[in-house]
């Protein structure tokens, strides 16, 4: 059993992660839309618009959320790792909070099967990395 500061730290490294990550995606995405914008005319407001300007979202757009992503599960993972004391537990379980959050919005806006693909592998794979360069698997 985790004594009650280590508990505080891993939850609370949890919670700055999770904080930390979305920063990152949201900059990086806002980012990546800007430099490549929704088609005009499109209300990205509309569910019904939304299911069909995926088909019209050049490549590139693709690739700038994929890589905000990538990079927001590194960062919030690594700063999880890094409050709870390199306790890898707290950089797990960001990145699979944050993968939920991916997964969810990947149901709620219909994605072609390659995004989907390459967005699991970008989590898993920055999660790997974030595990590797600032957790000890321990408790």
């Amino acid at each position: 059993i985790l004594e009650a500061k280590t508990m505080l730290r891993l939850i609370l490294g949890v919670v700055l992660g999770i904080f930390v990550g979305a920063i990152v995606t949201g900059v990086v995405e806002g980012m990546g839309h800007t430099i490549f914008p929704p088609p005009p005319g499109v209300d990205l407001t509309d569910p019904a618009q939304l299911q069909t300007v995926m088909s019209r979202v050049p490549i590139e757009a693709k690739i700038a959320v994929l890589l905000a992503w990538f990079l927001g599960v590194l960062a919030g993972s690594s700063t999880a790792n890094l409050i709870a004391g390199r306790r890898a537990l707290a950089g797990r379980i960001t990145s699979l909070l944050i993968f939920c959050f991916a997964a969810w919005t990947m149901t709620s806006i219909p994605h072609p099967a390659w995004f989907v693909a390459a967005a699991c592998a970008a989590i898993l794979f920055s999660a790997f990395v974030a595990d590797r360069a600032f957790g000890k698997p321990r408790l």
